[in-house]
């Protein structure tokens, strides 16, 4: 008998996004309603309102469609968040930069997370040594849905992934990961939004209350 039967299997990318309770139907579902919102921005509106109006969809259907699937929605500190039925494990939305999608690429969250975001990365895992096992159950394990949408010429692509930070200070930038999900990239023919890299989160800097 060949080492390679004693050698674990490596998780297929469906496989490890099953182990978190999600499907990619829902992923491609979400980003798709912030895109069309994005796509809807008034022309003469506020700058940030493509990025906005992307995050607003993007988050209202991605907890609408899991709360379908016994999830609940998680509004404790206004954080746009939704906990699994029966693991600790909360998934929020985050903007990357270009090499969300790409593992061999680092990864950077675009903007600095405020004190709530912080607050609920205090448990998440520090290295990529125990991905799915022996996870402890101590604390909420804070993972986010990673998008970057890149205008290419006639279309808009939309690089993605499933990662889970490690614990970050408050006002600072996400740049180290505990885990990454890479997903294929989402392509929209024939779509050009206004603002692609406009700003796309809200953290709300108010004091925590425990």
């Amino acid at each position: 008998m060949t080492n390679a039967a004693f050698r674990k299997l490596t998780p297929t990318t469906g496989e490890k996004l099953a182990d978190l309770g999600l499907r990619l139907a829902i992923l491609d579902r979400a980003i798709a309603a912030g895109i069309d919102a994005r796509a809807a921005s008034p022309p003469f509106g506020p700058t940030n309102a493509p990025g906005l109006l992307d995050w607003i969809h993007r988050v209202g259907t991605l907890r609408r469609l899991l709360a379908a699937e016994g999830w609940q929605r998680l509004d404790h500190w206004n954080a746009g968040l939704i906990q699994h039925p029966s693991r600790p494990i909360l998934l929020g939305t985050l903007q990357g930069n270009r090499g969300t999608g790409s593992p061999d690429a680092p990864l950077r969250s675009d903007y600095a997370k405020g004190p709530a975001i912080a607050a609920m990365m205090r448990d998440n895992d520090h290295d990529q040594f125990a991905l799915f096992e022996n996870m402890r159950s101590e604390g909420l394990k804070l993972w986010f849905l990673v998008t970057y949408p890149l205008q290419l010429e006639d279309r808009l692509v939309v690089l993605r992934e499933v990662s889970q930070p490690e614990p970050t200070p408050q006002n600072q930038i996400i740049e180290r990961w505990a885990h990454r999900i890479p997903l294929p990239p989402m392509e929209f023919p024939q779509r050009r939004t206004p603002n692609v890299d406009g700003p796309e989160e809200v953290d709300f800097p108010i004091a925590l209350r425990r």
